[in-house]
């Protein structure tokens, strides 16, 4: 087992799940007596498809105060749920995108169609949520948590000064750089290669462009011909490192284009390495998140993440055959073994074993 899988399941007590994530979450409850009758909160509802970019059925709750309008929404992962704010002051003509620092159901469940308008003042919001805690966590890959109401009658307010901060200027808040992202939320371009965090494919790691870093892209996004061999379950192919730019652009004309909207923009995949060369290649079409095995495990921590993300081990070299290298990749559901060879004009990758569930 990888280390950064070995975490294991503490259920919450009922008085820590009460207490707020963070400095910028507070928390009353409701007397039913006393709440306001639904209907009573008059906030103008846009019937179109998106607004703002976010498609309606992600919106929990919106509403607008003297020029202000916020949207509350839960974004859309195969894995785990994160509430985000989107912002404009500006009456709609521009907006910003804010982690609030709250993954769905951990410990909150916000409410839909809550009578208490989202502004609770100009730099606040508030939106009633279910207070929730885990009863019993994944055990299979494609199997759910199972949860519990602690409370159903919590109202949160949540500070937008704190929630907006964003320290280097980059487009992405502080929040979010420090627990999804890993990066710098002092420095707009954390690795240093002259690209912004928010644009960055891989805003960790800067890019050497090495043999090591070309072989880790051919293996990762390469459709290179098999070698044609006796045993069909033993994949074998070779990448050129003197053609390889030509290779690779050619190989990615054919890869249909990803779907480009603001909510696709919010996704990036994870992958847990502590292989250097891996952590600095350039991503194809998509942002990649590299983290070390530590990092993994915090991470997991915080997002409750329902699958495992594929793990890469270091390359191993052998310790009796010249440029002769093993490479573990792992996931929940499969894994396989490389066997990797240095060539006269780059590299022969053999994958000699291979397993699922």
């Amino acid at each position: 087992m990888n280390s950064y899988s070995t975490n294991r399941f503490r259920l919450l007590s009922e008085e820590e799940v009460l207490i707020p994530p963070a400095s910028y979450v507070s928390v009353e409850f409701i007397n039913p007596e006393t709440k306001p009758q639904k209907g009573s909160s008059a906030e103008k509802t846009d019937h179109l498809e998106t607004v703002a970019g976010i498609p309606r059925n992600l919106i929990i709750k919106q509403g607008e105060l003297n020029g202000s309008k916020a949207i509350l929404y839960a974004d859309e992962r195969y894995d785990f749920r994160s509430y985000y704010i989107r912002l404009s002051r500006d009456n709609g003509k521009t907006w910003r995108n804010y982690f609030t620092g709250l993954i769905v159901n951990h410990n909150y469940f916000l409410k839909l169609h809550s009578p208490y308008s989202l502004w609770k003042d100009d730099e606040h919001l508030q939106i009633e949520a279910d207070i929730r805690r885990m009863k019993k966590p994944t055990m299979l890959p494609d199997s759910y948590p199972v949860y519990e109401i602690v409370k159903d009658n919590a109202l949160l307010t949540l500070d937008l000064n704190e929630i907006t901060k964003d320290s280097d200027g980059d487009g992405i808040n502080d929040i979010e750089e420090i627990k999804m992202l890993f990066t710098n939320p002092y420095s707009n371009d954390t690795d240093e290669d002259g690209i912004n965090d928010v644009e960055d494919k891989n805003p960790r790691y800067k890019n050497p462009d090495n043999d090591f870093t070309r072989l880790w892209e051919g293996v990762l996004y390469g459709y290179y011909e098999f070698v044609q061999k006796a045993d069909p379950l033993n994949e074998e192919f070779n990448i050129n490192l003197t053609t390889f730019k030509e290779d690779m652009k050619k190989q990615r004309e054919d890869v249909p284009a990803k779907r480009l909207d603001f909510i696709n923009s919010l996704r990036h995949k994870v992958i847990v390495t502590d292989d250097e060369n891996l952590r600095r290649i350039e991503p194809f079409d998509e942002k990649i998140i590299f983290m070390s095995s530590k990092e993994y495990v915090s991470y997991k921590a915080f997002t409750h993440s329902y699958n495992t993300d594929i793990f890469y081990s270091k390359m191993f070299h052998c310790d009796e055959l010249k440029d002769t290298y093993i490479l573990l990749v792992n996931s929940d559901t499969t894994g396989y073994t490389y066997l990797i060879k240095r060539t006269s004009d780059g590299w022969n990758v053999q994958i000699i074993d291979h397993w699922i569930t």
